[in-house]
Order: C-alpha cells, then sequence, then structure tokens
C-alpha cells in the first residue's frame, strides 16, 4: 500500500488528541469560555470574567423582604504560554500518522500537557482552603479518603459523578495497599492488581498525577503568629510576630486554623463541629515594621448568605499551623469539576508559512497550534507546537488537599 502524505492538519490533529489525553488534572475539571475567549487569534492577556452564583437566604411569613443581591466573580486570564521545538525532515511526511506520532507527537503532547498541569496543580495547591490527612505521614487506611468526601459534603459540592481524585504515586501506593481487602467490581480489583490503577471508588475517580505538589511550610510556621486587631472580616487577615522579619514568612498554600473560628454550611449557614481552615494564596515577606497583611481564603464573612465563618478572631488569636515549619511532604487533591477551570483558546497560525494549523476540540476547548518553517539547506521543517491557557479557582471550597 502506498504511503499517504501527511498533512498540517492531520498532524495538529492528532497531536490535539495526544495532547488532550495526557491531561491529568487540567482534563479533569471545567473548561468555560464563551465567544470572545475562543476565537482564533485570542492574545496572551484575555481575559474571562466568571460569576460566582448568587446567595439568599430563606425567610420566614409571608411578608416578602427583598434581598440586597451582592454579585462576586473570578477571572480568568489566558497568560500563560508553552512551546515545544523539534525538526523533521521531509520524507518524514510519507511516514504513517502512527508511525509520525510515535517518533515526534508523544513526547511534545507529554511534555506540553506535564507543563499545563505543573501549573494547574500550583494553583489548586495555593488556592485550596481544606486539608486532610497528616502531613509527613503516609496513610494507612483510606480514611483520609473518606474525610476528604466528606470534606466536599460538608461544603455542598454536588455528588453528581464529577469528583475526582489525583494523586502522587506514594499517596496511590498506600491508597492501593489500603483497597486490597475491600470488595469491588472484579474488573477493577484486576486492574489494580496487574495495572496499579485505582479506577472508581467512593465516588471519585482516581487519576495517578506525578505532577501532584509537594507541600513546603513557611518558617513562621514555628510559632508566634498571632492576630493583630479583632473585628477582621474580608479577605486579607492583619498579622503580628510573623518571623523571620523582612524576609519570606509564609509560602503560598501554607495553611491554619483559628481558636473560636468554625466553619460553617455554605447553604444552611449552620456552624461545623470543625475549625474553619485558611490557605494563604500568596508568598508573605514579613514586615520587620511589625503588622502584616495576609491574602486569605475563605475571606472571612460573618453574616448574610455569604457567610463563611462564626466569628471574626478575637485579637491575640494565634495562627496555628497546619504542618511543620520548613516540613516538607507530598499531597493529593480530591475535587469536584467545578472547584477550578482552565482556559485555552487557539493561537493565530501565522502566515507565509509552509506548515501550520490549530485546533481545538469542541467538546471540551482544548486547543492547539502547530507550525514548521522549511529549512532548504538542510532539507528539515523547524517545528513548534504551542498551548496558550490559563487556570483559576473558581469553587476552591469544592476541593480537598490529602497529605501524606
Amino acid at each position: 500500500m502506498p504511503n499517504t502524505l501527511l498533512t498540517s492538519q492531520v498532524i495538529t490533529n492528532e497531536l490535539l488528541r495526544r495532547f488532550k489525553n495526557n491531561l491529568g488534572f487540567s482534563g479533569a475539571i471545567a473548561h468555560t469560555w464563551d465567544d470572545k475567549f475562543a476565537v482564533e487569534g485570542a492574545k496572551i492577556g484575555d481575559t474571562l470574567r466568571l460569576r460566582d452564583p448568587v446567595r439568599f437566604i430563606a425567610q420566614d411569613g409571608p411578608v416578602l423582604i427583598p434581598q440586597d443581591v451582592t454579585e462576586t466573580q473570578k477571572v480568568l486570564v489566558l497568560n500563560r504560554q508553552k512551546v515545544v521545538g523539534f525538526s523533521f525532515l521531509s520524507k518524514d511526511l510519507t511516514l504513517s500518522i502512527d508511525n509520525f506520532r510515535e517518533r515526534y507527537l508523544d513526547s511534545a503532547a507529554v511534555a506540553l500537557a506535564n507543563a499545563v498541569d505543573v501549573d494547574g496543580l500550583t494553583m489548586a495547591y495555593q488556592n485550596t482552603p481544606n486539608q486532610v490527612g497528616v502531613p509527613g505521614t503516609p496513610p494507612t487506611d483510606l480514611g483520609p479518603f473518606w474525610e476528604a468526601g466528606e470534606m466536599l459534603d460538608m461544603n455542598s459540592a454536588p455528588m453528581d459523578g464529577m469528583r475526582t481524585i489525583v494523586y502522587p504515586p506514594r499517596l496511590g501506593t498506600a491508597a492501593l495497599k489500603a483497597a486490597a481487602p475491600l470488595f469491588q467490581s472484579s474488573q477493577q480489583i484486576r486492574d489494580q492488581y496487574e495495572r496499579g490503577r485505582m479506577g472508581v471508588m467512593g465516588g471519585f475517580e482516581w487519576v495517578m498525577d506525578q505532577n501532584c505538589r509537594v507541600a513546603q511550610v513557611g518558617p513562621w510556621a514555628s510559632g508566634g503568629a498571632q492576630v493583630a486587631v479583632a473585628n477582621q472580616t474580608g479577605s486579607t487577615l492583619l498579622v503580628s510576630g510573623l518571623t523571620p522579619a523582612g524576609a519570606l514568612s509564609m509560602r503560598a498554600g501554607d495553611m491554619f486554623t483559628l481558636a473560636n473560628v468554625w466553619g460553617v454550611n455554605r447553604v444552611s449557614g449552620d456552624p461545623w463541629q470543625t475549625l474553619q481552615q485558611f490557605v494563604v494564596t500568596a508568598d508573605v515577606i514579613a514586615a520587620s515594621s511589625g503588622n502584616t497583611s495576609v491574602p486569605i481564603y475563605p475571606e472571612i464573612v460573618t453574616s448574610g448568605p455569604r457567610r463563611t465563618v462564626t466569628i471574626s478572631p478575637a485579637a491575640g488569636t494565634p495562627l496555628t499551623a497546619i504542618g511543620t515549619a520548613n516540613q516538607l511532604y507530598p499531597t493529593g487533591l480530591a475535587f469536584h469539576r467545578d472547584a477550578f477551570v482552565c482556559g485555552m483558546a487557539p493561537l493565530e497560525v501565522p502566515r507565509n508559512v509552509q506548515f501550520g494549523a490549530n485546533q481545538q476540540d469542541p467538546d471540551t476547548g482544548v486547543a492547539i497550534r502547530m507550525v514548521a518553517q522549511y529549512d532548504i539547506i538542510n532539507d528539515l521543517f523547524i517545528t513548534r507546537a504551542d498551548v496558550l491557557y490559563g487556570h483559576a479557582a473558581t469553587r476552591p471550597e469544592w476541593a480537598v488537599r490529602i497529605a501524606s
């Protein structure tokens, strides 16, 4: 059978398919875009504003008291671009697509997908305000995984088949050992035994992702940090006693609790029996002059439909770190699909190139571009494959870190 000359469209379609199939975390979260976002030729910096759901309080009796509508939003920015470069000979265009994929596309797709996943998991780690498990101690049973599901339930995450756990190899090994004696379908037992894959269990789709983040707690956690003034609300907390002064003290992703500040059900407003956990959303340099403003999630809201906690912390309340100062520990992540979002847009194919195409998957929005310019001296196509994307945490309370 004679060889068929491969075209840029055929090759780019196959690259897109391989790229999409290699996405772990970023393939399991929501992909949201609108007409302005998905047009060909979108430029780095394009922004999509995602509205949060409006919340109300149910009233007693027949008399209606209109409630003020408070709308909030998250911002998704396409501000990340990754590229992989390679070259191939013109004679390679006479290969079958399977051979071309094995020689060139597989490695390019894996490299791009891993880079996108690293960015996405970093964003998720730095914005997730819930954690279960013991930092530095691998689980010996499935308790932390069930606790992750419980915490999603407490935060009113839907139970609609859209929950996923992404886990690093170390955490996956512990889970496989713990799950071995449990009853499951014969096919899943076979997959666990032969392939080391968890499949579907406990309401989650389990996905191994070696890009799961390794936490490192900031030096402030050795003690001394406390709330600087009383009655604080909002997305920043004024803190005193951070160390070392004038240097990096808190790392994005550090977590803490505050005495007597209990979490609440986001729908009913009823208090939990557990303290609210807070995550630091950006690196913090301790002010040498004293008080330091710390960005946190969730924001402190003590009343109304967007209530997050029972009370505001009192002045002098210590920040109790979750984890030990400078400790390293791997983390998995349990989440509902809509906790995070990934947006992509097809980059424009430049004119006057011998070889170029872009493709966007109509179902997920995943997009990729491939462009090659011919080198007449060496009979080579100098090639680049690009992705343009951004991540955002839209409902991070619907996510839970699993420490190990």
